[in-house]
């Protein structure tokens, strides 16, 4: 089933590799992006990828229920064509276990990519706690189990190894498209001469609370509305705020994934104000990697994951998490000093083009798959 291939940019192996997301993959979502570039980036290297998504055929928000049998719908598919697969490649999920059960059995590859901690689950959907040991022995098995865990954060990737007890644990941070993400962007229609901007999901942990409460500090500069873009729990706060100080907020809901640029490219600053303490060491968010291939200046957290990208690229300023006046202070200071923001969005550019490419975590992804293919092949020939 797979085959050697040779030439640039090519991955030493071919073949056939199962996509697995018990995560809707939706267009304007951040996962969209983390599912379909990396099956792009596997693609381009020669392997063969099919989708298995769950869909919920428009429903915004689908009922408990409908939403586990479309998973046990969605797992039962794969594990009728398994056999015809080298490996799988997964998000992790806690009701992914039926395929990860049945894979182990089979002999099958498969490789988990872990997006944050056990705690992401029971802040989604608080009502889990009731749950909790159970869920949680269910993830922590997955991770043991699996051929190779995929980490986007070394946070991250020390807490699971702690967690399985075993090595096949890799750090692979997430990335940007630079083609759809660059300067060069056009220009949405509509936007304010000036503005800052959030865009992605809208949990609490992501940090709009204190954006919301600097946008309404003294400090921040007069004239520079804080344009918000995407969706989420979030969403009531910053729609009252569009009502209460119009001239301060903008929102303008959720764009597909190719038309974001077309704001964050046009920006003076882009915001990365995490402040979840349970995944302090455990950050790899899109958007610092996807406004830094934009060009623009960011102001973000000094946390583990953020800081030391930050920092070493001298791309924008770190402030403590949910300190607001820091964030406006911030603010100011670049927008006062254009020279000095330009020449770090200069450097932002710069490193994501050489160190933050989708691309370039695609092929190192794949790298992890091919080692998992040939590690369950000589754990095979052992056994006879």
């Amino acid at each position: 089933m797979t085959q050697r291939t040779e030439g640039p940019n090519v991955s030493q192996l071919s073949g056939r590799i199962a996509y697995l997301s018990l995560q809707a993959v939706v267009d304007g979502q951040d996962s969209w992006a983390a599912v379909m570039e990396i099956i792009a980036g596997f693609e381009a290297c020669g392997w063969k990828v099919d989708r298995y998504f769950v869909e919920y055929g428009g429903a915004s928000n689908p009922s408990a229920f409908h939403r586990l049998r479309e998973m046990w719908r969605t797992q039962c598919q794969l594990m009728s064509h398994l056999d015809e697969y080298d490996a799988v490649y997964m998000r992790s999920h806690v009701f992914a276990w039926p395929i990860s059960y049945r894979a182990f059995r089979c002999h099958v590859p498969l490789v988990q990519e872990c997006n944050g901690p056990y705690e992401d689950l029971f802040i989604a959907w608080p009502a889990a706690c009731l749950l909790r040991p159970l869920f949680e022995s269910m993830m922590r098995w997955q991770y043991r189990t699996a051929s190779a865990v995929i980490s986007v954060a070394e946070g991250l990737t020390r807490w699971l190894m702690s967690e399985t007890g075993h090595d096949r644990v890799i750090t692979n941070g997430n990335g940007a498209n630079l083609v759809e993400f660059t300067p060069a962007a056009p220009r949405r229609d509509g936007l304010p001469e000036r503005f800052a901007v959030f865009f992605g999901q809208f949990p609490a942990w992501q940090g709009i609370g204190t954006l919301l409460k600097a946008v309404r500090l003294p400090e921040w500069p007069d004239g520079l509305p804080l344009v918000f873009v995407g969706d989420g729990a979030m969403r009531p706060q910053i729609e009252r705020a569009v009502v209460e100080i119009p001239e301060r907020v903008v929102y303008l809901g959720r764009l597909p994934y190719a038309e974001v640029a077309t704001v964050v490219a046009h920006s003076v600053v882009s915001y990365v104000p995490m402040v979840a303490s349970e995944r302090e060491t455990m950050f790899s968010p899109l958007k610092l990697y996807e406004s830094m291939a934009c060009g623009v200046p960011v102001v973000a957290t000094d946390v583990i994951g953020i800081s030391e990208v930050v920092s070493e690229h001298q791309c924008g300023i770190l402030v403590s998490a949910g300190d607001a006046p820091a964030i406006a202070r911030a603010t100011a200071e670049l927008l006062a000093a254009p020279e000095r923001a330009a020449a770090m969005g200069r450097r932002a550019r710069q490193a994501a083009v050489e160190c933050y490419s989708w691309r370039a975590r695609a092929r190192q992804r794949l790298d992890v798959v091919e080692r998992a293919i040939e590690r369950e092949r000589d754990l095979l020939r052992s056994d006879r």
